[in-house]
């Protein structure tokens, strides 16, 4: 039986042939968009960054989330409580460092997908009415560095949520238009922003906001 031939296709745009040169940052806040990060979108900001030619260094806080969710049901589940560091650790075949402790100034920028674990973990007093939401001392350190340095930022969705709570802006309803290529660019803060699944329902249209937003982020990374 002859041994069948492999045969390689060409991909344009699909991958960078460059070394990688620039490492980008990407915080998590667990694993599962009901009480972690969003699987989908982090993987996809991972993909589109490795396209790009960039090195994606998983970053994630090493203590308890604030609970479990049953994702077949949406309902909160009686368990012990699980590690945000150890559950996003899930996402990347690479490993995920925990933060503090892994050295900010060797990123050239950050992304931040979306999930609930960004008001629930990175967050506190979630759904506590009366007490004061803050961001928690280990993700504001990491956002905090990247908006100081002015380095770029890309959020997805609900990963706005920390970032914009840290600069003091109030959180508003998301804007659904028709295109999902239409990115937030705040060229003074240097922030990239895609809506994600809060706005669109489709894989595809998500991962062609996520695929604008880090072109964009790349620009402004080229720009530095």
């Amino acid at each position: 039986m002859k041994p069948r031939s492999s045969v390689w296709w060409p991909m344009p745009k699909r991958f960078s042939a460059e070394p990688l040169r620039v490492q980008v940052g990407v915080l998590l806040s667990g694993c599962g968009h009901y009480d972690g990060t969003d699987v989908q979108e982090a993987v996809l900001c991972g993909l589109a960054l490795d396209r790009l030619g960039a090195r994606v260094v998983g970053l994630a806080p090493r203590r308890a989330q604030l609970h479990t969710v049953d994702h077949t049901l949406g309902d909160e589940m009686e368990s012990s409580s699980r590690d945000i560091h150890r559950e996003a650790a899930r996402i990347f075949h690479d490993r995920v460092h925990p933060v503090p402790g892994y050295p900010l100034e060797t990123l050239q920028g950050l992304v931040v997908p979306g999930g609930f674990g960004g008001a629930k973990n990175l967050m506190t007093a979630f759904a506590r009415p009366g007490e004061k939401r803050e961001v928690q001392a280990d993700a504001s350190a990491v956002l905090e560095h990247f908006l100081s340095k002015r380095k770029p930022v890309g959020v997805v969705g609900l990963g706005e949520i920390p970032l914009l709570a840290l600069m003091g802006l109030p959180l508003e309803d998301p804007q659904i238009g028709p295109d999902p290529l239409a990115v937030s660019v705040d060229l003074e803060k240097r922030i990239v922003a895609t809506p994600g699944f809060k706005s669109f329902s489709r894989v595809s249209e998500v991962a062609a906001g996520i695929d604008a937003m880090v072109e964009a982020l790349k620009k402004m990374m080229e720009e530095s």
